[in-house]
């Protein structure tokens, strides 16, 4: 069994998400109400980063405090979303397991359910806001390598600590300490078949790899357009002539005079809507990785719950293969 958690190649990480995406129907299809906690949390996903770039557009063309109070509502709004995600993310955990058990379940018991675990959730939400603080700390590069190391196997490990205790609360209602149990519980029991990959972070990282270059992607369209479209375009945006922007050593290398002119206003949505589509994204991950680390916790501890007619796919499904049950798997219990 591996001793540590690990991360895939980035090419593999895509293959995993592409496999995810392909057969997590198998799972969602027996119940729709699986749909309700990731529909949920990518319509949240929206709302932070739209009042936070409504403010920047209040502070631009608006001089009554609009810009403030949008900015402070953006802060509310992202401190909050870890609360609110974590409900979510429990709700859509207890709905799969229920789901893989043969139980038809509701909207409204899995919201009974998550209501009863209120202290897990915020438990859950704290340690997120301080796994982001130290992924921020990290990305800041200015520590010291085992500082940096430090700080990278603190966010890696807890994502992957996360990810097994969502469902030891959602399952078990257990606290913190006895969710810690049943994930040591979980990594001694886990079957042959899959120490393979037990252990490794599926999709780590996954949302940056992506964000990144779309973010790229989307800056440079709206440089373009807001190059082209700038005649046409509300003045309260304008930035000026590219000649008071650019330096001539650059401006000579660029298909563009001096006099030509810039506005902000195209780069400005292209950025939104980059934000905003990395924001469903990560929700989709998210919802990836809750549903598959359910159901190894589930096929790990409580084997014997599974629907018979969910276990012979189940097994592939962990181990990211389309072939059937090897013959020396562990056999579920009678």
């Amino acid at each position: 069994m591996k001793d540590k958690f690990e991360r895939p190649a980035l090419s593999e990480r895509f293959m995993h998400l592409a496999y995810l995406l392909k057969h997590t129907a198998t799972i969602t299809n027996r119940d729709r109400d699986i749909f309700g906690p990731p529909i949920r949390m990518a319509v949240y996903a929206l709302l932070p980063a739209t009042a936070f770039f409504a403010a920047m557009w209040g502070f631009l063309v608006d001089a009554d405090g609009t810009g403030m109070a949008l900015l402070a509502l953006s802060v509310t709004l992202f401190v909050y979303k870890f609360f609110y995600y974590n409900r979510q993310e429990l709700a859509l955990s207890w709905l799969v397991f229920e789901t893989a058990a043969g139980r038809d379940r509701d909207g409204a018991e899995a919201a009974q359910r998550v209501s009863d675990l209120k202290p897990q959730a915020r438990i859950l939400a704290l340690l997120d806001m301080g796994s982001a603080w130290i992924a921020r700390q990290r990305r800041r590069g200015n520590k010291g390598m085992i500082n940096r190391l430090l700080l990278s196997a603190l966010t890696e490990g807890w994502d992957m600590i996360n990810h097994f205790l969502l469902p030891a609360f959602a399952i078990e209602g257990v606290g913190f300490r006895d969710g810690m149990s049943r994930l040591k519980a979980a990594r001694e029991n886990v079957p042959e078949t899959l120490m393979g990959v037990f252990g490794i972070d599926i999709l780590g990282r996954l949302v940056a790899s992506i964000a990144a270059p779309l973010y790229v992607l989307m800056a440079v369209f709206g440089i373009i357009a807001g190059t082209v479209l700038a005649p046409v375009l509300p003045m309260a945006f304008g930035a000026g002539v590219f000649g008071d922007l650019l330096p001539a050593e650059v401006l000579q290398y660029l298909p563009i005079t001096a006099e030509t002119r810039f506005n902000w206003l195209p780069l400005f949505i292209c950025i939104l809507v980059g934000r905003l589509l990395s924001a469903v994204f990560e929700r989709l991950v998210t919802t990836l990785k809750v549903i598959y680390f359910t159901l190894f916790y589930a096929r790990t501890l409580h084997a014997d719950s599974l629907a018979e007619d969910i276990r012979a796919e189940l097994d592939a499904y962990l181990r990211f293969s389309d072939r059937e049950e090897p013959e020396d798997a562990a056999p579920y219990p009678a």
